[in-house]
């Protein structure tokens, strides 16, 4: 199923001015980050929504900044560029509050050249009685289609919607059109070990800010792909830091989201730094992936500058990630795309395989095979374990009952013994299953 490319609208404007807290309010809930501090928005975020029956999507941006000497400044200006470029329609939002001269005249400049239709918001005017004072300080600007609004309370977003919908409804898309979501890949791992240059390499265009800084990126951001004919939707997140008494309330909501990412992902594209040791941070990552039954590719990235073994390196990971061993390693490189075409289609078996079905007579024959090369033990005052069926009772994660005498019979080294044997010998391989026990008596 195929749906036409949705107009698309820049929110652009200031740090600050709250730009991020209208795309949160007009898709009724917390999608990009929001804080008081300035710049907590780096990359672009996109939502698509719709409005009088008119649907488009909205991209938020960070704020304009006049840095022109810090390298990630700059990456954060080429991101506004690249949105403002691909956008059909531009919305700059502005604090209220703050005089007309705070504007960045450069980027208003830069902005006027585009010669798209656009309109205003002037924000966090919550007040009825001083709106129109407020809105009237802006009237030199020479912008047309003004709106008084705040994005806290919703006042005025109604009017604001309105006339992006007229709009979005003019905007012609030239019959482009975006696939469905296929499957969906959240690319994670702790900061700073090159997810967003992974990220970037696989759309082959700079859709995120990539810098030495740890951190950069705090949202999760999806970009939907085709490649050899399989749909994709990439999700690039922020990375998992380490956990501190007080840490900033945006870095606490970026890790929400990057366990939100991986409960809404079928595969993860867990991305380690091969030049550094494994750390708790990247045992934390891992045991979220496997605790919540995702499909899992581990990428050693930064092997253009590993100067150690392949073998050694597989060997160090098999070592500290033992529960993701039926998941397979590539060595990629982000800064050169090394291994990535490889690692990229590794994921549709993995996505298939979650959503195969076992029939119960090949789940019957495979049981009988298993109990003869390892029946359960007796465990110490316990009934004796007595093992009568396995059957398969859902997909994505594929998921098992077994039916036994006595649950508590059962050892845990026996079920890890099963465990492992449906997916080497029913080809699971690439993700955990799920197994669980239901004794004869229980209905």
């Amino acid at each position: 199923m195929t749906t036409k490319r949705l107009p698309i609208i820049a929110i652009i404007g200031p740090a600050n001015a709250g730009k991020s807290s209208l795309l949160n309010k007009v898709s009724g809930g917390r999608l990009a980050v929001t804080s008081d501090l300035a710049g907590t928005t780096r990359d672009r975020q996109y939502i698509d929504t719709s409005w009088n029956g008119k649907s488009f999507a909205l991209v938020d941006t960070a704020g304009f900044t006049d840095n022109r000497q810090d390298e990630l400044e700059q990456n954060i200006n080429k991101q506004i560029d690249l949105a403002v470029a691909e956008a059909d329609i531009l919305l700059l939002v502005v604090d209220g509050r703050q005089p007309r001269s705070s504007i960045n005249q450069s980027a208003l400049k830069k902005i006027r050249k585009q010669k798209k239709p656009l309109l205003l918001a002037v924000n966090k005017l919550e007040a009825l009685k001083e709106r129109q004072e407020k809105l009237a300080a802006f009237q030199s600007l020479g912008i047309k289609s003004m709106f008084g609004v705040s994005a806290l309370s919703g006042v005025g977003l109604g009017d604001l919607l309105d006339a992006i919908a007229e709009l979005a409804g003019k905007v012609k898309t030239n019959g482009a059109e975006l696939k469905n979501a296929g499957i969906s890949v959240a690319i994670v791992g702790k900061p700073n070990v090159g997810k967003s240059s992974v990220f970037n390499q696989i759309l082959q265009e700079e859709r995120v800010v990539v810098s030495p800084v740890p951190g950069t990126t705090r949202t999760a951001i999806d970009s939907r792909i085709t490649i050899a004919d399989i749909n994709y939707t990439f999700i690039d997140t922020a990375g998992l830091k380490k956990k501190e008494y007080r840490q900033a309330q945006a870095d606490i909501f970026s890790g929400f989201q990057t366990f939100k990412s991986i409960r809404r992902s079928d595969v993860c594209f867990f991305v380690i730094d091969a030049t550094e040791e494994i750390t708790k941070q990247d045992q934390r990552i891992a045991q979220e992936i496997f605790s919540q039954q995702k499909g899992c590719v581990i990428l050693a990235n930064k092997m253009d500058v590993y100067k150690g073994s392949q073998e050694k390196l597989r060997d160090y990971l098999s070592l500290h990630f033992p529960f993701l061993w039926m998941c397979p390693v590539f060595f990629v490189s982000g800064k050169t795309g090394q291994g990535l075409s490889e690692a990229i289609a590794a994921t549709k078996p993995i996505f298939e395989r979650r959503g195969k079905e076992i029939d119960n007579q090949t789940l019957s024959e495979f049981l009988n095979q298993a109990l003869k090369k390892n029946s359960p033990k007796l465990l110490r005052d316990q009934k004796k374990p007595k093992v009568f069926s396995l059957h398969q009772y859902d997909v994505n994660p594929p998921s098992f009952e077994l039916l036994v005498n006595h649950p508590a019979a059962i050892s845990m080294q026996f079920r890890k013994f099963l465990e492992n044997s449906i997916i080497k010998h029913l080809d699971f391989w690439g993700t955990p299953i799920v197994l669980r026990l239901r004794g004869k008596d229980k209905t």
